[in-house]
């Protein structure tokens, strides 16, 4: 199966002429990601990852849409709203680099996507590294947002909570985030009052047990983990008598309240294409 994926658009290095905005002016893909990199602080960094995956950076937008992951459920909502720029925290086509590997080219399931995308004339924008690097980070201020919960250290991202037990605590994170699949480690009756934020898959151990290790940390919020790492962690620390926990909430949970918080900060600065944040569903279920 061949793919075409419009390579006009990806070059390494792109400039566009800064664009004005006016009411009757339409944006285009290329030029709305010019206006992001503007607003980026403290400034843009170009990476591999954040870049039109695939689609026309030339057309016009109709619409704008934020997301977590990108299935085919959001990509009928983005459809159903008229939205045919997506912008999207994590990959497209099952891998990190949304580049598909040789066993899965003739894939059925990856060709339908793939299909549907250029029936519907979309175009899909990664919104990784820059989205953390941006002042504040915003997946850690968009999921602060969402919790409610105090900021009280942003290296690392420390949130204070009502003082209550952990089990308390765990239920109702359960019914926030309407799901079925957190998972906690450490003593039911501690009581919890700072959370580390760990979203995301966050990438070294430094980042979940040193953060864990802090007095003024009772337990982390983590998005998912290596079982040998925090778990293990955990479970040592409570077996050892020491006030330590770690919750896990799933990635998609602990990230995507940071892509509504993208929409918000878009709507600050483009004024004549709507934009508006796609909530996905649960995407697993527990047997009862």
């Amino acid at each position: 199966m061949k793919y075409f994926f419009l390579t006009a658009v990806m070059f390494v290095g792109f400039k566009t002429i800064l664009y004005a905005q006016s009411a009757s002016t339409p944006l285009t893909a290329l030029q709305t990601i010019e206006l992001i990199k503007q607003h980026v602080q403290p400034q843009w960094f170009d990476t591999r990852t954040d870049t039109i995956i695939t689609g026309n950076g030339s057309d016009t937008l109709k619409g704008i849409a934020t997301c977590m992951f990108i299935d085919m459920n959001i990509l009928q909502q983005a459809v159903a709203a008229n939205c045919n720029m997506i912008i999207t925290h994590e990959p497209t086509f099952y891998n990190a680099n949304d580049n598909p590997p040789d066993f899965m080219k003739e894939d059925k399931v990856l060709k339908e996507k793939m299909d549907y995308i250029n029936e519907h004339r979309l175009i899909i924008f990664r919104f990784h590294d820059n989205a953390h690097r941006n002042r504040p980070d915003q997946v850690m201020q968009g999921l602060a947002d969402d919790l409610g919960w105090k900021v009280v250290n942003q290296s690392p991202w420390i949130l204070e909570v009502k003082k209550q037990k952990l089990s308390a605590l765990a239920k109702n994170l359960e019914k926030h985030f309407n799901t079925e699949g957190i998972r906690v480690t450490g003593d039911p009756d501690l009581e919890i009052s700072r959370l580390a934020l760990v979203p995301g898959l966050a990438p070294t151990l430094q980042m979940h047990l040193g953060a864990l290790q802090r007095d003024d940390v009772d337990a982390i919020l983590v998005g998912e983990a290596r079982e040998w790492e925090d778990y293990i962690y955990a479970r040592d620390a409570t077996e050892q008598g020491k006030k330590k926990a770690a919750i896990f909430i799933g990635h998609m949970h602990s990230e995507e309240p940071g892509m509504k918080y993208c929409a918000d900060w878009l709507q600050t600065f483009i004024k004549n294409v709507p934009v508006r944040f796609l909530k996905d569903e649960n995407f697993w279920w527990s047997p009862k």
